[in-house]
C-alpha cells in the first residue's frame, strides 16, 4: 500500500512550499508535486490541508532501558520509542555503554537484543567506550563495519564511564584511523567530584548545589580540552548536550579556526534554568540530571547559536527516572539521584511552540535542527531527515492548529512527571509515517511494536 499525503505545506531545512507527497508500497518517497493522484485504491490517503509536512525527525541522543546509578531509565524500547513517535520523532539515537573491564563486541550483542521485537520506529545506535584496552583498541575498526560508525566517551563519570587524557587520544586515534566520529559529553569529571565532596562535608546534600558540582567553567575546560585533542588527532568532534555560552563559545572558536566540531544541545536547555534545583520537598530532583540546567542567559546564548547556525542538532538525552520511586535514591544525598529527565515526545512541540509560533526560528530552522543536521552528520543523509526523492517515507504532519498542554496525564512515557507540566502547546504531528506506514493517527499511537529497524550506517569520508 502506497501513502499520498495531499495538500500540505512541506517543510525542509531550506524552503516551505506547497505540495503532495506520493510514496510506494517500499515505504520511499517516489513523488513531490501539486495534484499528485493516487496511484492504487489501496494508497493510504492524508488530506493535510493547514499542516506541515516534515520529516519525521532524529533524536540523536536518548537513553533507552538505560541502567545507570543504580536504577534503569523507565522507558523501554517499546514505551520509549511510542512516545517518540506520538511526538513526531522517527529515528532514535540510543547509546550502547558497558562497564569498565568489558570489551565492545561482548556490550553490543545484548544490548541490540533489547529493541528487538519492540521498537515501533527505526533506530540506531552510538557505541560508548568507558575502559581502554589492546582489546577494546581491536575491536573499533569491528563496531564500524558492523553499521555503527560513530562512537562515545566522557569526560565525567570518575571511576565508571570517564577516561582521563591518555585513553581519550589513544582512542579518538583509533576511531580516527576506522573513520568513525566521536560524540563526547565534556565536562570536567575531577572538578565535579571535588566540588560534591565539598558540598556533603559541608552538610549540603539537597538538589539545590547539584549543578554548583558542574560550573559552566568545567564544562568549557573540557569542551577546550576535547576539540583540542581532537585536533591532535585528526578527526570530527560532536559535542553532545551543550548547555552554556562558555562551552558554546569554545565550539565556536575551532569551528573558524577550521576545525570540524558539531555542537548539540537539547531541548531542556533552552526552556528550563537552574531555579529548578530550589524547588521545595524534593521537587528539585525532577530536574537532575547532566550536565545540569543554567541560567537564562545561557538560553538566550543557545538560541542564537540555533538561530547563526553554531548549535547543529537539537536532542533530547532522553533518560526518565521515575520521582516516586526512582528519584529518592538520592533524597539525603544529591549524588545518589538518577541522573536524567524526561523529554523524547516533548521535543518537536516544545521547539515549534516556544520557537516558531514565537518567532524566535523558522519552522525551516526546526525541520534543520530537528531533521535534515543529525541524519547528515551521523550518515542517514538521503536515506531519513528529508522529504526527497528516494527518502525513507518518514513523515510527520503537524497541525499547528491544535491547542493543548503538556502534562504526565497524557504522555506515553512511563515517566510519572513530566518537566513542562502545565505549559501551553501549539501544535501536535496529526499523523506519523515510518517509511510510508503510519504510526500515529489523530495524534495516537496505531503502530506495532517489532515494526522498528536497526539503521546501518557506512565510515565517514575524511
Amino acid at each position: 500500500m502506497g501513502l499520498l499525503i495531499k495538500n500540505g505545506t512541506v517543510v525542509t531545512a531550506e524552503v516551505e512550499f506547497k505540495a503532495d507527497v506520493y510514496a510506494d508500497d517500499a515505504g520511499k518517497i517516489r513523488s513531490i508535486g501539486l495534484g499528485l493522484d493516487k496511484a492504487s485504491g489501496q494508497d493510504d490517503v492524508v488530506d493535510a490541508e493547514g499542516q506541515y509536512v516534515m520529516p519525521g525527525a532524529i533524536d540523536p541522543h536518548t537513553h533507552i532501558a538505560l541502567p545507570f546509578m543504580g536504577s534503569v531509565s523507565c522507558d523501554d524500547w517499546y514505551d520509549g520509542l511510542v512516545a517518540a513517535v506520538c511526538g513526531g520523532t522517527t529515528t532514535v539515537f540510543d547509546f550502547v555503554i558497558g562497564s569498565k573491564g568489558q570489551g565492545l563486541l561482548e556490550v553490543l550483542e545484548p544490548w541490540m537484543a533489547k529493541a528487538s521485537g519492540k521498537a515501533v520506529c527505526d533506530y540506531a545506535y552510538h557505541m560508548a567506550v568507558v575502559d581502554w584496552s589492546a582489546r577494546i583498541e581491536s575491536e573499533i575498526a569491528e563496531v564500524v563495519r558492523r553499521g555503527i560508525s560513530s562512537f562515545k566517551t566522557f569526560t565525567a563519570y570518575k571511576g565508571a564511564l570517564m577516561l582521563e587524557d591518555e585513553p581519550l587520544f589513544r582512542c579518538m586515534r583509533a576511531i580516527a584511523a576506522a573513520k568513525g566520529i566521536l560524540t563526547i559529553h565534556a565536562v570536567n569529571g575531577d572538578v565535579l567530584n571535588a566540588l560534591a565532596d565539598r558540598f556533603v562535608c559541608e552538610g549540603r546534600t539537597g538538589t539545590d548545589v547539584h549543578h554548583l558540582c558542574q560550573p559552566a567553567e568545567a564544562e568549557a575546560e573540557a569542551n577546550y580540552r576535547a576539540i583540542k585533542l581532537a585536533e591532535l588527532a585528526a578527526m570530527p568532534l560532536y559535542i553532545v548536550h551543550t548547555t552554556c555560552d562558555a562551552a558554546l563559545k569554545e565550539q565556536q572558536t575551532a569551528v573558524a579556526r577550521g576545525q570540524e566540531v558539531y555542537c548539540e544541545t537539547c531541548i531542556q536547555y533552552l526552556l528550563l534554568d537552574d531555579a529548578s534545583y530550589s524547588l521545595p520537598d524534593f521537587e528539585g530532583a525532577k530536574f537532575v540530571l547532566s550536565p545540569p540546567l543554567r541560567k537564562v542567559s545561557d538560553q538566550a546564548a543557545l538560541w542564537k547559536g540555533i538561530q547563526r547556525g553554531t548549535v547543529h542538532t537539537l536532542g533530547t538525552d532522553h533518560a526518565p527516572f521515575r520521582f516516586k520511586d526512582q528519584k529518592p535514591m538520592g533524597k539525603d544525598d544529591f549524588r545518589k539521584i538518577p541522573n536524567g529527565i524526561p523529554g523524547i515526545e516533548e521535543r518537536v512541540s516544545l521547539l515549534y511552540t516556544y520557537g516558531v509560533a514565537t518567532g524566535r526560528i523558522s519552522m525551516s530552522k526546526l525541520v534543520e535542527v530537528c531533521c535534515s543536521a543529525p541524519a547528515r552528520i551521523f550518515n542517514l543523509g538521503g536515506r531519513k531527515g528529508s522529504i526527497s526523492i528516494g527518502a525513507d517515507a518518514d513523515i510527520c504532519v503537524y497541525d499547528p492548529r491544535w491547542e493543548g498542554t503538556f502534562s504526565a496525564k497524557t504522555q506515553h512515557s512511563k515517566c510519572d512527571y513530566n518537566c513542562y507540566e502545565g505549559w501551553p502547546r501549539r501544535g501536535r504531528p496529526s499523523s506519523v509515517f515510518v517509511r510510508g506506514k503510519r504510526v500515529v493517527k489523530d495524534g495516537q499511537f496505531c503502530g506495532q511494536a517489532g515494526f522498528g529497524r536497526h539503521l546501518e550506517r557506512p565510515a565517514y569520508k575524511y
